[in-house]
């Protein structure tokens, strides 16, 4: 019998399923939102029945969960997930895993985002960087041909830095954090203030020039130069629903981002990729991941 694996992209808005069989035959993708399982008085065991429900139609060798937020290092004790923080604190994937009586890993949400991406290049690269602007700052390291981590399971929080003159509250718990200038939240904020009457998913086709908009477009450009300088991977992955929206001026951050790289090696050498995301992506990513992990089972 052929081997299947099953994704799941949870994000703060938005909870997708899909069944991957071997070879990448794709199947039974499933959107719900969050909160019909999220504000449950047990999330977790709300979660539970939703991917059992999947599980009736089609039994595999693993689950592999994406979450917004930041793991254990090991990747088995949910730290803080802003979001949805019903999972903080919970030995999710042991759980789910006992539960269902099929073995259940997670990771960030970003990686399975960036796994995805990377596996459309030429080949797997030895060190690059993923940046996915959107509700938040999702930030992926893949450095000495695998993910990175860090010693406690928050590596890749470049969204949580703190900017200067910068006071606004973060999700996180913190404030000033270059998320909250830099993210989908910073402009839907500004759009509902400014230019109300505007649809969010016109904003830069009529307003791109605005100078407060021009300005995200440098403070972001500005942001990830930084990470860029201080890691110097051989490519830069840029996605994320902000970069998505219609008419985003994608030239112009490229060559901000340039302008802020140190001359001459990181500036001439980084190779700087768009990510082609659906809204399939980060299940899709999160199938491929089970499937490494899980291939022997």
């Amino acid at each position: 019998m052929k081997k299947c694996w099953l994704g799941i992209d949870i994000g703060g808005t938005g909870t997708r399923l899909q069944l991957m069989e071997a070879g990448r035959v794709w199947s039974s993708f499933r959107k719900v939102p969050t909160a019909s399982w999220a504000q449950q008085p047990d999330a977790l065991n709300a979660l539970g029945q939703l991917i059992s429900e999947t599980l009736e139609q089609q039994p595999v060798s693993g689950v592999m969960l994406g979450l917004p937020g930041i793991l254990s290092r090991d990747r088995q004790q949910v730290i803080s997930l802003p979001f949805i923080q019903a999972l903080d604190q919970q030995p999710v994937a042991a759980r789910l895993t006992e539960r269902l009586g099929v073995p259940v890993a997670m990771d960030k949400d970003v990686n399975h985002l960036m796994l995805w991406d990377l596996l459309q290049l030429e080949q797997l690269p030895d060190s690059a960087v993923g940046l996915y602007p959107g509700t938040g700052m999702g930030n992926s390291l893949w450095l000495n041909g695998q993910f990175y981590h860090g010693q406690h399971g928050g590596a890749g929080e470049l969204g949580h830095v703190p900017v200067a003159g910068n006071d606004l509250p973060c999700p996180c718990g913190n404030r000033g954090c270059a998320e909250t200038v830099t993210s989908g939240h910073w402009l839907s904020r500004w759009a509902s203030t400014h230019v109300p009457e505007t649809n969010m998913s016109a904003l830069f086709t009529q307003h791109r020039e605005h100078p407060e908009l021009q300005a995200f477009i440098q403070r972001l450009a500005q942001l990830i130069a930084t990470e860029m300088n201080i890691l110097d991977p051989e490519y830069l992955i840029l996605g994320g629903g902000v970069l998505a929206m219609a008419d985003f001026p994608l030239a112009q951050l490229r060559s901000q981002i340039q302008q802020h790289l140190r001359p001459p090696a990181t500036r001439e050498g980084l190779k700087i990729v768009f990510s082609q995301s659906t809204d399939h992506t980060g299940c899709r990513g999160a199938c491929l991941a089970a499937e490494r992990l899980f291939r022997s089972a």
